[in-house]
């Protein structure tokens, strides 16, 4: 199949919704507290409820787009997604807000778990490859530009205007895709819906040790990128005074650091290896990991240290994240929508969790940030440990996904 230019932006908007879903209203976090009667710490589960529902809805919906179809569930997901938004937006209170943001979550994961599968039904191989790199090019632009976007909204309207703008993104993803993609699973190519072979092949995924050391290495680092994502807000504009346009600039400074380090990622691949890579990313976070841990003992740290460290931890969050998915998805070759819809569960869930925790430990400083980011760099460095073990006693799948010892 010819690879069209709406066929790509209609991809690379449905898998940046949950992107602009999380980062487009983080600077509008304080206002929502504030306007909503509600305290920062509930308004920053906000973050943390979307990635639970995000996290755990992937395990059932991954296989359910195998009975459904790609249509039905990205068209169901993006349904309920609209309908989430215009709650948030329309919200009284902050148990609605919540409500809503679950839900909005659901559609979410129904779209981000079924576009990589749609594009495997199109295309094979090395085209495959291409699509779904230019098709994360696009996303990547969606934590770049969300947060200055957000600000600037805040800045001129109301904290619900930035759920309305997000509406209008959906809308107008929903028209762009059902105009543009159809039905790519033929009804022969569609399973049964088997439980007890869903649990089955999930058992699997667990009992592999190795696999299981190169994913948690990746969850752990994703869960000190999320820790940034949900006290940052606070920390910037609340606690230093940092105006939301500023806080916005300041975001996507970040995310264009990853971006840069995973083209060179990408470009250096094959010449050096992912595994010497996916080293150098751990190396760094977990310097980056014990320097925030220093800060938070220190205390009152000043606002360019807690930027310059996390910008040390991020610039390797996308470099670590990738290498670390490559390793995990090479034992699992025929079962790759399983393992991909377990991997997505574990390493949002590790997100939620680790967000959930600095919500709750919340002390109006900033050593919730810098703890939460410097555990998770420990934990990631501690995993990569498990996979080195592997490394060492030659355990590498074979083309059919078997270990060889």
């Amino acid at each position: 199949m010819p690879i069209r230019p709406t066929l790509l932006i209609a991809l690379g908007l449905l898998s940046g919704l949950t992107p602009f879903a999380i980062d487009l209203y983080l600077p509008s976090l304080p206002a929502i507290a504030r306007d909503l009667g509600s305290s920062i710490e509930l308004a920053q589960l906000s973050v943390t409820v979307y990635l639970g529902v995000f996290a755990l809805a992937q395990l059932f919906l991954g296989p359910l787009s195998d009975v459904l179809g790609r249509r039905k569930t990205i068209g169901g997901g993006l349904f309920l997604f609209l309908v989430a938004g215009l709650a948030c937006m329309l919200a009284p209170s902050m148990d609605v807000l919540l409500a809503a943001r679950a839900v909005q979550a659901l559609g979410g994961a129904a779209v981000a778990v079924t576009v990589p599968a749609l594009v495997r039904d199109l295309y094979e191989k090395d085209d495959y490859a291409r699509i779904m790199g230019l098709v994360m090019l696009v996303m990547a632009m969606a934590p770049l530009i969300a947060p200055t976007l957000g600000s600037l909204i805040i800045g001129v309207a109301s904290w619900r205007v930035v759920f309305l703008f997000l509406f209008a993104i959906a809308l107008t993803t929903t028209v762009l895709f059902f105009r543009t993609v159809g039905e790519t699973l033929h009804a022969r190519h569609r399973h049964s819906f088997d439980p007890g072979q869903i649990l089955r092949n999930y058992r699997r995924v667990i009992r592999h040790p190795l696999a299981m050391g190169y994913l948690l290495t990746g969850a752990a680092s994703f869960a000190g990128m999320m820790t940034f994502i949900v006290s940052s807000p606070y920390v910037y504009i609340e606690l230093h005074h940092l105006p939301a346009t500023w806080f916005g600039l300041a975001f996507g400074s970040n995310v264009a650091l990853g971006m840069l380090f995973s083209s060179l990622n990408a470009r250096y691949v094959k010449r050096l290896g992912a595994d010497r890579l996916l080293r150098l990313g751990i190396l760094t976070q977990v310097t980056a990991a014990v320097i925030a841990l220093s800060l938070a003992l220190l205390g009152d740290t000043p606002l360019w240290a807690i930027a310059a460290v996390a910008a040390l931890y991020l610039s390797m969050t996308g470099l670590v994240i990738g290498n670390s998915m490559a390793g995990f998805m090479a034992f699992f070759p025929k079962m790759a929508g399983t393992a991909s819809a377990f991997a997505g569960a574990i390493r949002f869930g590790s997100g939620a969790a680790m967000g959930t925790l600095v919500s709750l430990v919340h002390d109006g400083s900033a050593a919730p940030l810098l703890i939460g980011m410097g555990a998770s760099g420990l934990l990631a460095f501690a995993a990569f440990g498990i996979a080195c073990r592997g490394f060492r006693t030659n355990r590498t799948p074979t083309k059919n996904g078997r270990v060889e010892s």
